[in-house]
């Protein structure tokens, strides 16, 4: 490359840059310098409230549902390992 070639690259890199930073600018715009207002959050409580004594649950519960935390079983299999090797 010659020194004229260098020189108009470094030139188109520059106004590119200047261009890039002018047009973020406008797009973008420029932080805003007030401080953000955050609302204030509840601490979590460790005792949470049973949805079967909680009348406030009810609209949102179906007790007539299945509940999805007990064991369910089908069939009459009683192994307690049934993917193990039958033959040891």
């Amino acid at each position: 490359m010659k020194r004229k070639d260098l020189i108009v690259i470094g030139v188109t890199a520059v106004i590119a840059a200047i261009f890039s930073i002018i047009l973020s600018g406008t797009l973008l715009g420029s932080p805003k310098k007030d401080a953000v207002k955050v609302p204030k959050v509840d601490t979590i409580n460790a005792l949470f409230p049973s949805p079967q004594t909680d009348d406030t649950y009810k609209p949102f519960f179906n007790q007539q549902a299945i509940d999805p935390t007990q064991l369910i079983q089908i069939g009459n299999q009683t192994n307690a390992a049934p993917f193990q090797d039958a033959s040891q």
